[in-house]
């Protein structure tokens, strides 16, 4: 106990000196339950009793008075300034938990001419996400409004890329959206691409009730960024676009063939279906078998197999022109059997095992004798 009242009468003549400073280092994590000390009465210090260790934490020594007076005790440059420290920004985030308004109208004055700074500071996007969590609509309409000139830097920031969705994210208004138009407006294709914009572009595509100003950039670029890893992820987010889907139909032979664009067609499949089929089927006519055993194009064969029409026109094309045992002599060939197997009606299944019995004295590949037991199995 000496031992403690030591620490407390240390830390008393340290804050006599200095007494409206703050040192958070005068508590290490040692218990300070039951001790009192007598503060001379001259001091404005009052070090309570505590009855639970505080872990070297400043966050449980400021009330909600406390929180008003450290606001009103900095200057607009400071809030900024201490938002890009580790302790600041934490204790920014203390205050804006809270959620008192005027507390929040003040730092949100105050941050806002910095926005395009802080979303990108190592500290200072963590205070930012915070922040325009526990903004009014128009609060967060003013942050939005001083980062503007620099929202693209920001989108291409590994750090701002994450508190730019977040804003995003919790976008409503029409002056929100007619600001990220005008950001945005001649950047969507390379901001599409960058590793860290593409989710932002994918997240206004999720948010905003006005894609057009995407979609329309995109246009005639359809199959370039279907192609890529990052930009496949925007198509697959405009896919109900009639004029998407009708680009990726358009390349479907080359899409059906890469190792990225065949999800994007695979995607037209799912969301389309029957009324993608006449465009799919003449797309694929007299190329079937050819795709049918082509690593990427199969999986694509495969999602086609689930339709309807599209199998209909698979099967029978493979049967006239006898190239089913080209198809079971391949690995992806069978995988694309073996769902036509599991997908296809009585009739149809009958017609299959039929025209795969003829074939089946050409087929040596035992390799492959686990799957075509398996094809068969399906067809009975």
């Amino acid at each position: 106990m000496d031992r403690f009242r030591k620490q407390a009468n240390y830390t008393i003549k340290k804050r006599e000196n200095k007494p409206n400073e703050f040192y958070e280092d005068d508590f290490t994590g040692k218990s300070l339950e039951g001790i009192t000390t007598s503060v001379s009465s001259h001091s404005e210090i009052y070090t309570p009793c505590y009855s639970q260790c505080i872990g070297g934490s400043i966050e449980n020594l400021y009330g909600p008075d406390q929180d008003s007076m450290f606001l009103d005790s900095l200057s607009s440059e400071n809030i900024a300034a201490m938002a890009k420290t580790k302790t600041g920004s934490k204790r920014l985030q203390q205050c804006i938990a809270k959620s008192r308004p005027e507390e929040i109208e003040k730092i949100v004055t105050s941050v806002a001419p910095y926005m395009g700074d802080l979303m990108i500071d190592l500290y200072g996007n963590y205070m930012c996400q915070t922040l325009v969590q526990s903004c009014s609509s128009s609060q967060r309409l003013a942050l939005l409004s001083g980062m503007k000139n620099s929202i693209i830097r920001i989108a291409c920031n590994s750090r701002g890329t994450h508190a730019l969705q977040n804003l995003i994210s919790i976008a409503n208004l029409p002056d929100e959206e007619n600001i990220y138009q005008q950001c945005f407006q001649g950047h969507i294709f390379e901001l599409s691409k960058d590793p860290n914009s593409s989710h932002v572009i994918q997240r206004l595509l999720m948010t905003v009730k006005n894609k057009y100003f995407i979609i329309k950039e995109i246009l005639g670029r359809v199959k370039d960024l279907a192609m890529d890893k990052l930009g496949l992820c925007v198509i697959k987010k405009c896919i109900k676009d009639p004029q998407i889907f009708n680009e990726i139909l358009e390349h479907c032979l080359v899409l059906m063939q890469d190792p990225y664009g065949n999800y994007a067609v695979q995607n037209v499949l799912e969301t389309w279906k029957e009324e993608c089929a006449f465009e799919f089927i003449s797309s694929i006519q007299s190329k079937t078998a050819q795709l049918c055993i082509q690593k990427y194009a199969s999986n694509v064969m495969e999602k086609a197999m689930k339709i309807e029409n599209i199998r209909q026109a698979i099967i029978r094309e493979l049967i006239n022109e006898g190239k089913l045992d080209l198809l079971l002599g391949s690995q992806y060939g069978c995988y694309v059997m073996r769902t036509a197997a599991m997908e296809s009606d009585r009739l149809a299944r009958v017609e299959l095992s039929q025209a795969i019995s003829l074939v089946a004295p050409k087929l040596h590949n035992a390799k492959l004798q686990a799957q075509w037991d398996e094809i068969m199995a399906n067809l009975r």
